[in-house]
């Protein structure tokens, strides 16, 4: 009765810090939010435990100037916990994408979705492999088979703009050649 009560409260004191009470979205989780600076961020996952955040050696460059990602692996740490891996992705040193992948042994979909539902009604978006939220800063997705994602929508915004920049001429000539193979 005693283990079913304290992990009745640990769920609670999870669940408390899972989301941002209030009319919007939230930005994030365990004290880790969308637009923080990659140095805050870093002191974020190392405050909070769950993440399983190891240091720099958790932190690699992404092909194109000014990315980041952070990867965090709890399993390494909590094997009981509630989250398994973690990501948190940067621009420009800016928090923009977060990916917080939760312990399929101690949470379900159906509970994720129906706190969700509850403290932010309705997803904007429902198929059966997810659910978003989405409001002017953030989109908000609750994906199967057990993660939620946060994605900063100005930056993304941005990202996707830059991806259509059209080809220059050496790239031109490039594709052709390689076609011509």
């Amino acid at each position: 009765m005693k283990k079913l009560m304290l992990a009745f409260f640990f769920l609670a004191f999870c669940a408390a810090d899972f989301f941002v009470f209030g009319e919007g979205l939230p930005l994030g989780f365990g004290g880790v939010e969308l637009g923080m600076k990659l140095d805050d961020a870093k002191s974020a996952l190392k405050a909070n435990s769950d993440f399983g955040y190891a240091g720099d050696r958790d932190v690699s460059l992404l092909p194109g100037e000014n990315r980041v990602l952070i990867e965090t692996d709890s399993d390494n740490v909590q094997r009981h916990g509630f989250l398994t891996r973690c990501w948190f992705q940067f621009y420009e040193e800016n928090l923009y994408s977060i990916i917080i992948n939760f312990n399929p042994e101690r949470l379900d979909h159906y509970s994720l979705y129906t706190t969700l539902v509850e403290k932010y009604g309705e997803p904007e978006d429902f198929s059966p492999e997810r659910s978003v939220w989405k409001n002017d800063e953030v989109t908000m997705s609750l994906e199967r088979p057990l993660s939620i994602k946060y994605i900063d929508n100005n930056i993304s915004e941005k990202l996707a703009q830059q991806s259509l920049v059209q080809k220059n001429g050496y790239e031109i000539t490039r594709e052709r050649f390689l076609d011509s193979l």
